[in-house]
């Protein structure tokens, strides 16, 4: 491979840590595990493409969070945080390999992935993300959603991680017979929009959704600044608009007693 002794152990370790290599003694393996599997189609389909350049650094963290949907590159910044300079380099090379697609909007350009030459890259990025994700959690919880330098999920039984999402609303003034644990690790000091944000990730069925709905309502100061593709959605309900898949304005109204909250 033509490297140097130190570069070679550091690039192993780095690809044992990510679940891609596994040690047996003093030989190194292909990972058996999905992420890696997803690797060995993608390296057989292309063995000449340059995967130094595709994965090196934070690269495959910009991967995950380019899309069908077209984003600026200010968005890309601010869901990987990834320095400005550095994702406009890494779009460099990923457009010259035709990856991602690149439109203007305005004076804005806009970055979209290609699906139609690249499916197999993006397969594998999204089951190296999961996985990734997967091995912090305890083997007994469901994950919800990876941020990339941490993870969201729910348990039924107590776990040794931060609680969040709704299990933390009591802290706020908010209690709820909950059926699950929610949980973030690594363990940390959460702000109060980390934890919104949580439960708005965790929120699938209606009843949630008013959970949501009254935290945001008797922490309307704090979380009134919060950017999340659900905020719009909440709004229109509290304007009187019937949204399918949320509580009406009289579901709202009848919980906001019960808690106390001015409406």
């Amino acid at each position: 491979m033509n490297l140097r002794p130190e570069t070679l152990s550091r690039v192993t370790t780095t690809l044992v840590n990510k679940g891609l290599l596994e040690r047996k003694g003093k030989e190194i393996a292909l990972a058996s595990n999905p992420a890696a599997e997803s690797f060995k189609r993608l390296y057989f389909a292309r063995r000449a493409s340059p995967f130094s350049i595709l994965f090196a650094d934070k690269r495959v963290d910009l991967l995950s969070k380019i899309e069908n949907k077209q984003k600026r590159v200010e968005v890309l910044e601010k869901e990987t945080a990834i320095p400005r300079k550095t994702i406009y380099r890494y779009l460099k090379g990923f457009l010259y390999l035709g990856v991602v697609k690149r439109s203007k909007k305005g004076r804005a350009f806009l970055f979209s992935f290609n699906y139609i030459i690249w499916k197999d890259l993006k397969d594998f990025v999204t089951t190296l993300i999961e996985y990734q994700a997967l091995r912090l959690i305890p083997r007994e919880a469901l994950l919800i959603k990876s941020y990339g330098e941490s993870v969201l999920f729910k348990s039924l039984r107590l776990q040794d991680a931060t609680s969040t999402s709704f299990s933390a609303y009591e802290d706020y003034g908010i209690e709820l017979v909950l059926r699950d644990n929610y949980y973030t690790l690594p363990k940390r000091e959460l702000s109060i929009q980390e934890i919104f944000i949580h439960s708005l990730d965790s929120a699938q069925e209606l009843s949630q959704k008013l959970f949501c709905i009254l935290f945001y309502l008797k922490n309307k100061d704090e979380l009134k600044g919060v950017d999340h593709t659900m905020t719009k959605s909440i709004l229109a309900v509290l304007r009187g608009e019937q949204i399918k898949g949320y509580p009406t304005l009289e579901d709202i109204e009848d919980r906001t007693e019960l808690y106390g909250i001015e409406f």
